[in-house]
């Protein structure tokens, strides 16, 4: 009886101390979040008090009407932030549409097919994903700026899509070779072609895996800086994470501005995450079949 009562105590013990662990990571985690929330309706001055309370004594919703335009003294950054809203759109929609299109045929062949120097370029997808962005920053700069490409929303939907490309196809391929091969021999003895069977097996199968991999690589080109800060010029070509940023000026740091902004440029990506969690999971766990 004793040693049951131990068991029990034990179990407990170990249930409180994995529940007091998960609420600290998620603690962890939405703290960052919390305090750009905060920030952003949080007057100036109060703002830059010392010794001032975690939640405001007041609460001030004039940084989004500013950020939205209205009111007299709506500036021009955030004129320019509103229009980085619709450039980020266009970048990380393109981008993932390009990405998952041709990503999906050639995790397919990779997955399926057997022809020389597979595992060879199979390597050479992932070595290029593993790169660091600024290895190759120098040489697309010099290509885009010979070819006139500099200052335009398609350089960064290229250059987004290289380094997308190669995620895509790892990610699927793992998740096709999880899709049983009786499915397509079915398909091929009913008649269909390779196509035909991609076409009307493959695509409706993998749908999931589809929307997994289209909901990261565009969370990915939402969140790139470094090109899209290099690559774009006038305020017209500036996408989110550059608009953010030059709320940092010369003459100081407009720290609510910057947190306002922040919490706008996190609301898509946010709801993309909460509504595709599920798909978004399955994702990544997906590339772990072995072959």
């Amino acid at each position: 009886m004793k040693n049951r009562h131990k068991f029990k105590g034990k179990k407990v013990v170990k249930r409180v101390l994995l529940y007091a662990a998960v609420i600290l990571v998620v603690l962890w985690t939405l703290a960052p979040l919390a305090w750009m929330v905060i920030s952003s309706i949080i007057p100036g001055r109060e703002m830059l008090e010392s010794g001032s309370r975690i939640l405001p004594h007041t609460v001030t919703l004039e940084r989004y009407a500013l950020i939205f335009g209205q009111g007299s003294e709506a500036n021009a950054q955030a004129a320019v932030f509103r229009r980085s809203i619709l450039n980020s759109t266009i970048v990380a929609g393109a981008s993932t549409a390009i990405s998952v299109l041709l990503g999906s045929l050639a995790a397919y062949a990779f997955s399926r097919l057997m022809f020389s120097g597979k595992k060879l370029m199979l390597f050479m997808a992932m070595f290029f994903q593993l790169l660091p962005p600024i290895a190759l920053l120098v040489p697309y700069y010099v290509i885009g700026s010979r070819a006139g490409m500099i200052d335009k929303l398609v350089t960064l939907v290229i250059i987004d899509t290289n380094f997308i490309l190669a995620y895509v196809i790892w990610v699927l391929n793992g998740y096709y070779k999880s899709i049983p091969k009786e499915l397509e021999d079915a398909g091929r003895i009913d008649g269909c072609t390779w196509f035909g069977v991609y076409r009307r097996i493959i695509i409706p199968t993998a749908a999931p895996g589809f929307v997994a991999v289209g909901a990261l690589s565009f969370l990915m080109a939402w969140d790139e800086f470094l090109y899209a800060l290099v690559f774009t010029q006038s305020d017209s070509a500036k996408t989110i994470p550059v608009a953010v940023s030059e709320f940092s000026t010369k003459f100081g740091v407009d720290y609510g501005m910057m947190m306002t902004s922040g919490v706008v440029a996190t609301i898509i990506p946010l709801c993309l995450a909460l509504f595709f969690q599920k798909y978004i999971v399955s994702g990544l766990t997906s590339g772990a079949v072995k072959e």
